[in-house]
């Protein structure tokens, strides 16, 4: 009876104790070059407490890694080793330690680009003949041809060439395979004959009248020595090769593109546009102005309807003559080109004046007759 009741407390004892064990995975991983890789420490315990972790490489401490896990981000040549996982576990008054087993990280071969390059002459911007070639080393190449498989990411090819490329402003991606599904991702540029840098004029901006709907386009002679031919279009079935600058007349209103085409030395095609607005125009003329020196309605002002103050209404026409009288009929003002706010009165007493404002315009003549009241005081 007392050697029975000596076991039973021995079995209580030992049941009590603390104790850890750790175990880290993958134990065994063979990654690609630049592939990422987490390792975890499970755990197993009895009693309570805190745990510590140290990660190790090849036996050497990890300065800074005391997780649970243990990640490292594209992975190269120098990660491949082994990595092991120390764990205190501190159960007051005792600390237990265990070393885990290891984690064996290896690399597949890297693959490596050999060369990259375009084998044929540059285009133009918009011709889709660009030739690329590339070869690639290393990795673990297919057992047959093609030993590895490239990804152009154009749709064309395969295979070490790829061709038919438009030239454009990114960069073209390019990916490589090897037999075991490694990568390796680079760029390429598909670069193109540069056209001379040329624009135009185009005088009036963007905006003509129907009674003076005449323009000129005008390139920089100093461009000519880059260009062989070029020809203006100008959107209304009317086009003139070969004369800078150019003049034109439109016969009807509308939108028009305006377009500058021209073939460079190199045989590139380029067309260059500006917009142009042909419209009727509209006066508006004031039946009353306040020449008394306040800085507002000093002045006949004349202006064209939906347009600033600041755009002269004399654009809209070729010329122009205005006259003014006084209810006798006798003149007392008169202009030819007449500029809007040229006319204040002078020394003239308020009342009412008549006026006559006759615009010359391309296809006809405008004529606006009216009345107008100077008023120097309020009433």
């Amino acid at each position: 009876m007392k050697r029975f009741l000596t076991v039973i407390f021995l079995f209580i004892s030992f049941s009590g104790i603390s104790q850890v064990t750790v175990s880290v995975k993958p134990s065994d991983t063979i990654l690609c070059h630049r592939d990422s890789i987490t390792f975890t420490a499970y755990i197993d315990t009895t009693g309570t407490g805190a745990l510590t972790y140290q990660w190790m490489k090849n036996g050497v401490k990890l300065p800074g890694e005391t997780d649970s896990i243990f990640k490292i981000q594209h992975v190269t040549e120098r990660d491949t080793a082994f990595y092991q996982c120390i764990v205190i576990f501190i159960s007051t008054p005792e600390t237990y330690t265990d070393t885990s087993n290891n984690g064996h990280l290896r690399m597949h071969p890297k693959l490596k680009l050999d060369t990259l390059y375009r084998y044929n002459p540059l285009g133009c911007l918009g011709e889709c003949k660009g030739q690329f070639k590339a070869l690639a080393l290393g990795g673990t190449p297919y057992s047959d041809y093609p030993p590895y498989i490239y990804d152009w990411n154009a749709g064309h090819s395969q295979d070490t060439i790829v061709f038919g490329l438009c030239p454009r402003f990114l960069d073209y991606p390019l990916t490589i395979m090897d037999s075991v599904g490694c990568t390796l991702d680079t760029t390429y540029f598909v670069d193109y004959l540069k056209s001379p840098k040329v624009d135009f004029t185009l005088l009036p901006k963007d905006t003509v009248y129907l009674t003076n709907p005449n323009i000129q386009v005008e390139f920089p002679d100093s461009m000519k020595k880059y260009i062989a031919n070029w020809t203006w279009d100008f959107g209304d079935d009317i086009k003139v090769p070969n004369v800078n600058p150019c003049t034109h007349t439109y016969s009807k209103t509308g939108q028009f593109p305006v377009q500058l085409s021209f073939t460079d030395l190199n045989g590139c095609d380029t067309t260059i546009m500006a917009q142009l607005t042909v419209k009727v125009a509209e006066l508006k003329i004031p039946n009353v102005f306040t020449p008394n020196g306040d800085g507002i309605n000093d002045d006949f002002v004349v202006e064209i309807k939906g347009e600033s103050k600041d755009v002269d209404y004399r654009l809209a026409y070729l010329s122009n003559s205005f006259v003014v009288f006084d209810r006798w009929g006798k003149k007392v003002f008169s202009q030819n080109n007449y500029q809007s706010g040229d006319w204040d009165g002078a020394n003239l007493s308020d009342g009412t004046y008549f006026y006559i404002l006759k615009c010359i315009g391309q296809f006809g003549d405008d004529v606006f007759r009216g009345s107008v009241a100077i008023l120097r005081s309020a009433p």
